[in-house]
């Protein structure tokens, strides 16, 4: 009996695919420095070790994926060093029963010290095309999440999970998704909690897609997102909106949508949300119709010695304060570009702005940053970057300017198991 079911696991293992990955990043970083202790010095200095291991079985039309990258940064070397530990895990399953049908289902967990005021992205293990915000992470091209009034570093926990659906049955140029998820994340205790309040809740959206030609496509799409704070606050938004993109020309694409979300929203009655209006009594639901407008050209330049893919983007819609809880329409502005100079050596460069609009009172930020890769082998590259940030916050008394410069190692390996 016992033989007979280990010659079954082993044939259904030799009958799999089952590759691995595995990698180790190594940063050293300085940065300026957010320490609130008065001899703290103005320049700081991190280092960071990262491995990765990911392993993949495809076996028919199903594909499973595990993803685990810890991160261990010594930072402040230079002064009082001190060890933070984050771990980072992804699991994503794929399954395609049939043609022009396909469901995934992903889940992506954080947990430990992260900081939120350096420049630090999280280890990018894989985009997830499904939940590209991920968990939680710095806007793109990097940056604070959002100032913090107090410490820098929190306990963190962060979980994400979403399950998601895409069929072309409907017709030849006909495109149907659908995405339901559930989010957690915040600081874990006390104090953690008083710098990130723990929001969860559930969010589902569904998009029909269709192809007016091989250049164009025309895009409806609804979406709700429900979210309650540890704060008492609480907020629901549904949004609906109309795109159209499409390609102007062989190197130039536009892209273009318009839309509404109603955004019904509960402040906090503990006074850490200040009132959106004044006279306005902390705990009372309000109710508003907020503008959710796209408009984005990409453009490509090729070249044999610095092929050119770029993009402006501008972006209005509602945008919920993680410290605050507080709904408010914002814009955001962006810009990015990347060279491929040899197919070894790559650059790119990022630019961005957000602030809110329509009267509405929110965090201002502008942020910049370059970043190179030059591939030495198969197995090994090396990363600069550098960025900087600028930040005003109604909450805080002044303004503050970031940035952060790195330099990174990366060895790789990958096969088969």
């Amino acid at each position: 009996m016992l033989g007979s079911a280990l010659t079954a696991l082993w044939l259904e293992l030799s009958a799999s695919a089952i590759t691995y990955s595995a990698s180790v990043r190594v940063d050293s970083r300085v940065r300026s420095n957010e320490d609130p202790a008065q001899d703290a010095p103005s320049i700081a200095g991190d280092t960071d070790f990262t491995p990765i291991l990911g392993l993949e079985r495809t076996q028919g039309n199903t594909t499973l994926e595990l993803n685990y990258a810890p991160r261990i940064s010594l930072r402040e070397v230079t002064a009082e060093p001190r060890t933070e530990v984050q771990h980072v895990g992804r699991f994503a399953a794929r399954w395609r029963p049939e043609r022009g049908l396909s469901f995934r289902l992903s889940e992506e967990l954080v947990l430990g010290s992260v900081n939120l005021l350096t420049m630090d992205s999280l280890p990018v293990l894989q985009p997830d095309p499904d939940d590209p915000d991920g968990p939680l992470r710095p806007p793109p091209g990097g940056g604070p999440l959002q100032p913090l009034p107090e410490g820098d570093t929190v306990y963190f926990l962060s979980s994400a999970t979403s399950l998601t659906g895409e069929t072309s049955r409907l017709g030849r140029r006909w495109q149907l998704s659908g995405t339901a998820g559930f989010s957690v994340s915040g600081g874990l205790d006390g104090p953690a909690r008083e710098a990130v309040p723990m929001q969860y809740g559930p969010r589902m959206d569904v998009s029909l897609s269709h192809a007016l030609s091989e250049l164009s496509a025309l895009t409806t799409s609804a979406s709700t997102t429900h979210a309650r704070f540890s704060t008492g606050a609480r907020n629901t938004v549904v949004t609906l909106t109309e795109s159209w993109t499409g390609r102007m020309s062989r190197r130039t694409s536009l892209e273009a949508g318009a839309g509404a979300s109603i955004v019904h929203s509960i402040e906090a009655t503990g006074g850490v949300a200040p009132d959106p209006e004044p006279g306005t009594p902390a705990g009372t639901p309000r109710t508003e119709l907020l503008p959710n407008l796209t408009l984005a050209v990409g453009h490509r330049i090729p070249s044999r010695t610095a092929d050119f893919d770029g993009r402006l983007g501008l972006r209005v819609s509602p945008f919920t304060d993680r410290l605050t809880a507080r709904v408010y329409p914002r814009a955001d502005v962006t810009a990015t570009g990347t060279w491929v100079l040899s197919p070894r050596v790559r650059m790119s460069a990022t630019a961005g702005t957000a602030f809110a609009v329509g009267g509405a009172t929110g965090d201002r930020l502008v942020s910049g940053g370059l970043t190179a890769s030059w591939i030495l082998n198969s197995w090994m590259s090396v990363d600069a970057d550098t960025r900087g940030t600028w930040s005003r916050s109604p909450e805080l008394p002044a303004a503050r300017f970031q940035w952060a410069a790195a330099l990174g190692l990366s060895l790789r390996q990958t096969g088969i198991l």
